[in-house]
């Protein structure tokens, strides 16, 4: 019995060796596993170089949104006059006793359809292109530029002491306005109009669902400027659209001319006003006058084949001159009006009269801003959110919104939480921002959070278009590793084993 006993010991003892032979191996492999692929895939390991935040340039730390204020909004309101000025496109009501109108006749009331304009005794005569009136006995009457009482005096004396057609003083001649001029203005607005929620698509924030609006309003005189037109269509620009306005004038006031120059006629042309046919008004320089006299297909110095316009409008054999297009086709281009809604701290806008006067054809544009995102990747996960426009959004910020967009950043499929939860757990750190330069390239930011969280100073701004990734350094991914992999591993199994043992005491 003592032999069987020592025999079986002995075999036990063997298999405790020969498992933990087995247990030794299978970890020698594990490890060896997990470093190849730590080395080789992790990318902590293989981190993005670049520019503490401490020593970034000042002139690549961005533009600064905050501490802007709201523009004087009186400066887009031209100012009130005492009387009314009157010019083109003014209906008057005109009644003169025996000449229009009968002694016996009651003179017709006219009662508009708005509270802005009084009722008017008269009948209706219009105010043509030329500023004046015409009138019967007398003729043409000028009137632009003249109060309602200027013109009755103006209209008295000329039927009485100048023509002699009514007694003076037993006269009765009535002025007054019976619809006033307006302005046909155009108002377009990408901004969103309903307020309609945001759409989220997993950690893509693509912007708000909305549609561009436009309107065409009549604008009466002397309200026919930039406030006037805002307060028509919705009140100044919203969250989602940029904070200027684009004032794009029409081509009846001579301030913007067809981007396309007037076709070539073929044969012969002449033109008794040569010296008027010169003077073509175009807000780009690039724009050259056509001449008088071109080649046509009839011409011996024309050639079949041969190009009408040279790519810099410069004179062919015949003297074919090409009349070249506008270079900058954008809103940025000249003769564009830019109205910035808000303003830094002291600074100054120069607006004049005539930026804030619309008429007609004018367009009142408000562009969105879709284009002001940032995106983010690393261990926030692929991401795209919108900037705030009137205040700035750094490195903390940027990152607090992906991680709530994510349920507060505790998902494993993340890569685990950031340095800014300041909880237990092995958190990352080390946070790139890949910014865009004009010149194509790209600068790479370095940020440690936890330096930035005690120190604003590397706080770095995010700018649009901004890449911004979370990486571990190579003690937190081997921290992290260790943590979720082994510690979470043998505390699952100890748990499992002492389940399985309470079971078995049973």
């Amino acid at each position: 019995m003592t032999d069987r006993m020592s025999l079986e010991f002995k075999g036990s003892i063997r298999m405790q060796k020969y498992r933990k032979l087995i247990f030794a191996y299978k970890w020698h492999i594990c490890c060896v596993l997990w470093l190849s692929v730590l080395f080789n895939g992790c990318a902590a390991f293989h981190p993005l170089k670049g520019v503490p935040a401490q020593y970034l340039p000042t002139e690549y730390k961005g533009e600064i949104r905050s501490g802007k204020e709201t523009i004087d909004l009186s400066l887009l309101r031209q100012p009130a006059p005492k009387h009314y000025l009157l010019d083109s496109g003014d209906v008057l009501g005109v009644y003169i006793e025996g000449v229009l109108g009968q002694f016996k006749d009651v003179p017709p009331v006219h009662f508009p359809q708005t509270q802005e304009v009084a009722p008017s005794l008269g009948y209706p005569i219009p105010i043509r292109e030329d500023g004046t009136i015409s009138l019967p006995l007398i003729g043409t009457v000028f009137a632009r530029g003249l109060t309602l009482t200027q013109l009755e005096e103006t209209i008295r004396r000329k039927y009485t002491t100048e023509k002699s057609i009514l007694r003076e003083g037993r006269d009765r001649i009535l002025i007054s306005l019976q619809k006033p001029r307006s302005y046909r203005i155009l108002v377009i607005r990408q901004e969103n109009s309903n307020d309609i929620v945001g759409t989220t698509i997993g950690n893509l924030n693509v912007g708000r669902s909305k549609r561009g609006t436009g309107r065409v309003i009549n604008l009466p005189a002397y309200n026919n400027d930039v406030l006037h037109a805002l307060a028509e269509t919705g009140g100044l620009p919203g969250l989602d659209a940029e904070n200027s306005i684009y004032i794009i004038r029409g081509g009846a006031h001579g301030m913007n001319q067809p981007l396309c120059p007037q076709p070539i006629q073929t044969g012969t042309h002449t033109s008794d006003n040569a010296h008027t046919d010169q003077n073509i008004q175009q807000v780009s320089d690039s724009y050259t006058p056509i001449p008088h006299y071109s080649p046509t297909p009839e011409d011996p110095e024309f050639q079949v084949g041969q190009p009408l316009y040279s790519s810099d409008g410069s004179f062919y054999s015949g003297d074919y001159m090409a009349p070249t297009i506008i270079n900058d086709s954008t809103m940025q281009r000249s003769g564009i009006i830019k109205i910035p809604i808000r303003l830094n701290p002291g600074e100054q806008v120069h607006l004049t009269r005539d930026d804030i006067l619309l008429h007609d054809g004018d367009v009142v544009f408000i562009e969105s801003r879709d284009t002001e995102i940032f995106y983010t990747g690393g261990l926030l996960g692929g991401g795209q959110y919108t900037l705030p426009r009137d205040y700035d959004l750094d490195i903390l910020g940027a990152i607090s919104i992906a991680q709530g967009s994510q349920g507060g950043g505790n998902s494993k499929s993340a890569g685990g939480p950031s340095a800014l939860n300041q909880d237990v757990t092995i958190s990352a750190s080390n946070a790139i921002i890949l910014r865009q330069l004009p010149n194509g390239t790209q600068l790479p930011i370095k940020v440690d959070l936890y330096e930035a969280v005690r120190t604003p100073s590397q706080r770095v701004l995010i700018q649009p278009g901004d890449y911004v990734i979370l990486q571990y350094t190579k003690s937190e991914a081997i921290g992290a590793f260790i943590e979720r992999h082994l510690l979470e591993g043998a505390l699952f199994g100890l748990a499992a084993s002492n389940l399985q043992g309470g079971g078995g005491n049973r």
